[in-house]
């Protein structure tokens, strides 16, 4: 069990690393209070 709950959270690092870069996730602590929003509001 810990062997796969291991593998689950290495495969979610790498992804992130992917998607994000690692240690890009700083970026979104640059953004101001209207860019935020702008990127977590959901408009369809």
């Amino acid at each position: 069990m810990e062997e796969k709950i291991d593998a689950l959270i290495n495969s979610k690092k790498e992804l992130a690393e992917n998607v994000i870069g690692a240690g890009g996730e700083s970026w979104i602590t640059e953004m101001n209070n209207d860019e935020l929003m702008n990127l977590l509001r959901l408009e369809v």
